[in-house]
């Protein structure tokens, strides 16, 4: 999905890119910190491919002298475009801070659309004067003597054409199934998302043909027949390599990004797993205790503790997994006063993996002491070279999982999808009436 770069304040004020994130998730120093932001390109505020409206930031200059600049250089021998798409290919695009969690849901839905970066009637003024300058001046140089010879120009003028084409299209282009699909496909999915992107591409790719043509026939004339081939050969790999060198960037930066989000929301679905196995819980029972003031007291410091600890990384009191379960069993029977069997053949260390299938055992052994109705509940464990087994059983009603309603947080979220994120399963067989038995398996 595209989105609009230049991030703006509440009130639709342009904020500076110093306080915007570059391409590559780095974020640039605050005003007062004694080092420079580094300079992006404003997409949003773009007449070709940002350099100058990044520039003007950075330097505080206006972008009206830069442009200048850069078209009565480009008349001399074409130095302006050379330097023009060197700093298109340095500078990264500039990324706008994240918005609110509901305004950023809105835009993905459409609800609020980002704004258009159309030109102006007087962008679109000024750059016409602008083009008009470029041309007089390029062709004042080229009278003078001073310029390229006709072939290099024409060869140079196409090829920044077709350069500047393709560029435009990497910097436009959504990444949405980059960052959300899967497999080799979705690297491509940007480039043929729409038909005029295709088009586009293809232009651009003729007009560095037509420049390399241009070169070999007129330029390089002199060469022997094997030179001219190396140098055909040379000039098309360079010209494709210089073409697609920003779409790698764009995707390598993808898919950067989708695994940062990743991160985010496992992270997220740990702290929501954790606070319905903590919080929540303890919450219910207050609710049901709210008559004895002193055992709220001792369930909130109770809380209060585990949160500490969770907070701060401390992990599981134990140093082996029949350790850690023989911890949490005497926690579920002291709040919930449900008898717990645990038989365990083997042991090993805690690891991260396997303290999430603590926690989901933890969890299992919650729901059955809360819904199940049965006084009792066994659990086992098993520890072979090759995988880590825990089961949690009890001989109550059961309930029908086919019918396990979607919103069931403490089933998928805490059992077995934090299993899974582990890279473990989750396996549950249940009836009514037949009791629970979930199965925790995870390799080694």
């Amino acid at each position: 999905m595209s989105q609009r770069d230049d991030p703006q304040g509440p009130d639709g004020d342009r904020v500076h890119p110093a306080a915007s994130a570059d391409a590559a998730g780095e974020v640039a120093p605050a005003p007062g910190t004694g080092l420079q932001p580094r300079s992006t390109r404003p997409i949003s505020d773009a007449w070709i491919g940002g350099v100058c409206a990044g520039l003007a930031d950075h330097l505080g200059w206006s972008a009206l002298v830069l442009r200048v600049l850069f078209v009565v250089l480009g008349a001399l021998g074409l130095t302006g475009v050379a330097l023009y798409l060197a700093l298109w290919l340095v500078m990264p695009r500039q990324v706008g801070q994240r918005s609110a969690p509901g305004l950023e849901a809105g835009a993905r839905k459409g609800l609020r659309p980002g704004g258009t970066t159309a030109l102006t009637p007087v962008d679109l003024g000024v750059a016409g004067a602008l083009a008009l300058l470029g041309v007089g001046a390029l062709w004042l140089v080229q009278a003078s003597g001073w310029g390229l010879p006709l072939p290099a120009l024409l060869a140079g003028v196409l090829a920044g054409a077709g350069l500047g084409l393709i560029w435009w299209q990497a910097d436009h282009v959504s990444t949405r199934e980059l960052r959300t699909g899967s497999g080799w496909g979705r690297v491509f999915a940007p480039l043929l998302a729409h038909w005029t992107t295709v088009v586009a591409v293809i232009a651009g790719l003729l007009a560095l043909s037509a420049s390399v043509a241009v070169l070999v026939a007129s330029v390089l004339t002199g060469l022997g027949e094997v030179a001219r081939t190396l140098a055909l050969l040379g000039l098309a790999v360079g010209g494709l390599l210089l073409a697609a060198l920003p779409w790698l960037l764009r995707v390598r930066q993808a898919l950067a990004q989708a695994r940062d989000d990743a991160l985010v929301a496992d992270a997220r679905a740990d702290m929501a797993a954790h606070l319905h196995d903590s919080v929540l819980q303890t919450l219910a029972l207050i609710q049901r205790q709210a008559s004895d003031p002193k055992a709220v007291t001792a369930l909130a410091r109770r809380q209060e503790r585990e949160l500490r600890q969770w907070l701060y990384g401390e992990s599981l009191g134990s140093a082996t997994l029949a350790e850690a379960l023989s911890g949490e069993i005497i926690d579920v029977e002291d709040r919930h006063g449900v008898d717990v069997e645990l038989v365990t053949v083997g042991d090993c260390d805690l690891t991260p993996e396997v303290v999430s299938v603590v926690r989901a055992a933890r969890e299992a052994m919650v729901n059955a002491a809360k819904h199940s109705g049965a006084e009792r509940i066994d659990v086992y464990a098993e520890v072979d070279p090759e995988l880590v087994s825990v089961y949690v059983r009890d001989r109550g009603q059961g309930f029908d999982l086919a019918r396990m309603d979607d919103d069931r947080m403490g089933v998928r979220g805490s059992i077995i999808e934090r299993v899974k994120r582990a890279g473990g399963r989750a396996i549950i067989r249940t009836a009514p009436g037949e009791g629970t038995e979930v199965r925790l398996e995870l390799p080694r």
